[in-house]
């Protein structure tokens, strides 16, 4: 598993890239879905090995990556036409001794992680779109599916994908949740139609970084109502108190990212009908319609807004913060207000530059010691990895991820037996 953390590094930090051609798509029958792309174990292995991302010696599945079709609620209860994508392992190409344990893990079952992924802001960013466009997934689909063998599980969320005419709706529980839990159904269905072989009743295991994080506990708490087949929850950086990050962030004289923060005031403004100008001074306010359109990436934002905190916000959320309606709303939002009954590991960098470890402190002690939920425990990476480095969030993520794929992978030794 040591070697399974450098190979995640590697590919967080530089994606898969490449301009190797995956060759032909196999005609494949989908039902309920479209197959977006199809990459042949041996042209994926020669690109890695070439970029010295893992050794020749290194067993690498080929992929099937599919674009799933459902529908879900947005916040305020109406349907949307939503995406997600399911990257599955496949043999086709791979050496005989990867074939065979291939067929060995769908003799007995394939395991299946959700992954839901972090803040982005350009459509092109989607799960279902990227791999669209470059026929590659990056990330954690390379990770859980490509080396590790799991099933690989990630929605859009609403605002991209199917839905990009929609807004975002950023770090809202609801819909936040929702978006994953339909699309959980959805794929199982898929799985059931195209003869995938899922293990044991579709059971998954459950994970995210970031506004992923935040989203994979939304939706914990939703599975849990009705579904018994999340087998452990892994979320990771999440802003699970909204209220004490926007206190924290107003308190600043300058914020390194100020894409997140004016991202929040935006879609809230539009989710709960409020005028922007309540919450961001222009001429930044009359800038957002255009800059979180779908069109534009984080960085692209950053470098259109001020990284002053008293040039961005407005005085009105600036001196009476604790009575605005936008303080009400981060409170109703946040995703601590209950005790999951699921095997939970929190993880989070003691150096998070963006999202404070003490909102996972805090969030720990309130599952735990208020809402008494008796399985879940807090990792601070750095004490894991026993080092004196402390990341910062964006550094923070490929070793939160690496850490997860190693949990996910002993546990699923135990339950599937390899």
């Amino acid at each position: 598993m040591k070697r399974l953390l450098v190979l995640f590094i590697a590919f967080f930090i530089a994606g898969c890239g490449g301009s190797s051609d995956p060759g032909e798509i196999e005609e494949v029958k989908v039902v309920g879905g479209e197959l977006i792309a199809d990459y042949p174990a041996n042209l994926l292995k020669n690109e890695l090995v070439a970029q010295n991302k893992i050794s020749p010696e290194d067993d690498v599945f080929g992929f099937r990556a599919y674009k799933i079709y459902y529908k879900t609620t947005d916040a305020n209860g109406v349907e949307v036409n939503a995406s997600g994508v399911m990257v599955v392992p496949t043999a086709v190409g791979a050496s005989e001794s990867v074939a065979q344990k291939l067929l060995y893990m769908q003799q007995v079952g394939l395991g299946a992680v959700v992954d839901c992924h972090g803040t982005i802001f350009a459509n092109k960013e989607a799960p279902s779109v990227k791999i669209s466009q470059t026929l590659e997934p990056d990330g954690a689909p390379i990770i859980f599916t490509s080396l590790a063998g799991f099933i690989s599980l990630q929605p859009d969320y609403i605002g991209f994908g199917e839905s990009k005419e929609h807004i975002q709706e950023y770090l809202i529980k609801k819909s936040s949740a929702s978006s994953v839990v339909d699309f959980i159904n959805a794929a199982k269905e898929f799985a059931k139609n195209n003869n995938i072989p899922w293990a044991n009743g579709y059971e998954f295991y459950l994970t995210g970084y970031s506004q992923g994080g935040y989203v994979s506990m939304a939706a914990l708490k939703e599975l849990e109502k009705n579904d018994t087949s999340v087998l452990m929850a892994a979320p990771m950086a999440g802003p699970y108190l909204l209220d004490p990050i926007a206190k924290g962030v107003l308190s600043l004289e300058e914020i390194s990212a100020p894409s997140f923060m004016a991202a929040v005031g935006y879609f809230y403004s539009k989710v709960y009908n409020y005028p922007v100008t309540q919450i961001i001074k222009e001429p930044y306010a009359s800038k957002l319609d255009t800059l979180f359109s779908g069109e534009y990436s984080r960085e692209e934002i950053d470098k259109e807004l001020t990284t002053k905190v008293k040039e961005l916000f407005s005085d009105e959320i600036l001196y009476t913060y604790e009575l605005s309606w936008f303080r009400l709303k981060l409170v109703e939002n946040s995703v601590v207000d209950f005790a999951p009954k699921t095997p939970v590991k929190m993880v989070h960098c003691l150096g998070d530059d963006i999202i404070p470890y003490q909102i996972s402190e805090a969030s720990f002690e309130l599952f735990s010691n208020v809402f008494g939920a008796s399985d879940i425990e807090l990792l601070a990476l750095e004490d894991i990895l026993q080092t004196s480095n402390r990341y910062s969030h964006t550094q923070c993520a490929p070793y939160a991820y690496s850490l997860v794929a190693k949990i996910f992978a002993q546990d699923r030794k135990v339950r599937l037996g390899y």
